[in-house]
């Protein structure tokens, strides 16, 4: 069968375009390529086009804080398209003959665009459509509902989508395909799902389209699935078994990928570095690769507890920046959200290293239980210490128990952490503040000495005592933004 996979365009305010590279998608297809299918995979980001499009009217309340603004402290402006437009795909397919249409749907609050793509291939063409991903996994009853899909797929696509196409074909019954979400005589009929990793079969996807980080060719790994975590505000434990891929078969991967001119491996695993006597033979490999002109990063976020025993070899393994995921500095907050270490084990590492690879630690503000204030004092922390803050918004898990309790929205839209939706409006302009802040300190790091930097600083700080942001303009001139009420205490 000829199978088109499709990684759709993104909308929001930003994006992190290093990171988009389709690997689950890629997975499918060497599985089915492996089952004799002519597969396709159209990867719709991978132009890197960004489009400036209409803000839908459920964002209206942000155009206050994403707007035009040059200064070091401005956040993003403008709603946008990151990839080929929809017009561009459907004609695309218009000119080969598919036999199934599949796309991607990794996250609840971009599920709707997904939605709006596989109406519109409905329109042009008789194709059946299916839909798969983490978001179909999320909320698989209330999609069924509504969906503009033909089918709908839970858990491993590399699994179902070749039994779906002998389905298609009349090879074998629907009623046989795992994970498969189908209708009979209008009534949805949901298969139960295979969760096995995306490696299963030994699977080495083909790379293409590469993006670039820092300049240099990037590429996805994993070698790991699921996480012996249980954050409470995390799904990866819900639906993927904490299993590990065999060594060799890594370093088989990590061959090829420096072969096709990958510069820098970034791994995905959720849970990396969680088994001790694993996690040495794996840096084994790493130093060996590094040596050869690879080198690594884990922007998926690395856990503290887990590398502090082997700090020093993260450097001679290749990893030019490690993002560590603290969450909160809080140990109240911490404990309560079953989060694995606190600040200590990060200055650790700090010290560890001894400054010879940058990092980022990562907090999310709004969390309940936490305060704003006490994590402006973390950034501050963090800063004194000489590494970057990140900050990630609270965003809302369709499926998590916490946020079920919190309250999912009616529109998924709101869900991602660009909509600052879970914040009333005074909260909401603290949170956006405290964004601000984060971004001006890790400004500061890297350019204290340019020619501009006290202009900057100094309507930075005056913005803090009045608790009104300056924004400055294209044309040079410093103007009024919005108001916040914290007190940030620099």
């Amino acid at each position: 069968m000829k199978i088109l996979l499709i990684a759709p365009p993104v909308f929001d305010f930003y994006f992190t375009t290093h990171r988009m590279e389709p690997l689950g998608l890629e997975y499918i297809r060497e599985a089915l390529e492996k089952s004799g299918h002519d597969v396709t995979l159209y990867d719709a980001t991978a132009s890197g086009k960004v489009k400036r499009v209409a803000t839908p009217a459920e964002f209206a309340y942000l155009d206050k804080f994403y707007e035009e603004d040059a200064s070091p402290f401005s956040l993003h402006s403008g709603y946008k398209r990151l990839g080929d437009s929809f017009l561009k795909i459907i004609d695309f397919i218009k000119e080969n003959d598919f036999g199934l249409i599949a796309l991607s749907s990794l996250f609840s609050p971009y599920h709707p665009d997904v939605e709006n793509l596989a109406a519109e291939i409905k329109k042009g063409t008789k194709t059946p459509v299916a839909i798969g991903g983490t978001a179909v996994n999320a909320q698989k009853k209330k999609i069924a509902e509504t969906t503009n899909a033909d089918y709908l797929n839970c858990g491993n696509g590399a699994v179902t989508l070749p039994r779906l196409a002998d389905a298609l074909a009349g090879k074998t019954g629907f009623e046989e395909v795992p994970g498969l979400i189908w209708r009979k005589e209008g009534v949805a009929i949901f298969n139960e799902p295979s969760f096995e990793p995306a490696w299963c079969g030994d699977l080495i996807p083909k790379r293409e389209n590469l993006r670039y980080f820092r300049k240099k060719r990037i590429a996805k790994i994993i070698f790991s699935a699921g996480c012996r975590n249980r954050c409470a505000f995390c799904s990866i434990h819900r639906d993927n078994r904490l299993a590990f891929r065999e060594i060799p078969h890594i370093q088989k991967e990590l061959e090829y990928l420096l072969n096709i001119g990958a510069e820098v491996v970034d791994i995905e695993d959720d849970d990396i570095f969680s088994n001790g006597e694993y996690t040495s033979q794996i840096l084994d490999i790493l130093e060996e690769m590094h040596a050869r002109g690879l080198c690594f990063t884990a922007m998926n976020g690395l856990t503290a507890r887990n590398i502090l025993p082997f700090a020093e070899r993260l450097v001679p393994a290749g990893f030019i920046k490690l993002d560590l995921s603290l969450v909160s500095a809080e140990k109240s907050v911490a404990k309560g959200l079953h989060r694995p270490h606190g600040i200590a084990e990060i200055e650790e590492i700090i010290r560890r290293t001894e400054g010879k690879t940058e990092i980022e630690v990562f907090l999310i503000p709004g969390l309940p239980g936490t305060e704003l204030a006490e994590t402006c004092t973390t950034l501050l922390h963090l800063h004194k210490l000489g590494v970057k803050g990140g900050l990630s918004p609270l965003y809302l898990v369709p499926g998590v128990p916490m946020f079920e309790e919190m309250g999912i929205p009616e529109n998924v839209r709101l869900c991602r952490g660009s909509a600052l939706y879970p914040f009333d409006d005074e909260k909401r302009a603290n949170v956006a503040s405290l964004l601000k802040i984060s971004r001006f300190l890790n400004y500061s790091l890297d350019h204290k000495n340019d020619e501009d930097y006290s202009e900057f600083l100094h309507f930075f700080n005056e913005s803090l005592k009045r608790r009104r942001w300056f924004k400055l303009g294209k044309d040079g001139i410093w103007r009024d933004s919005f108001e916040f009420t914290e007190n940030f205490e620099l």
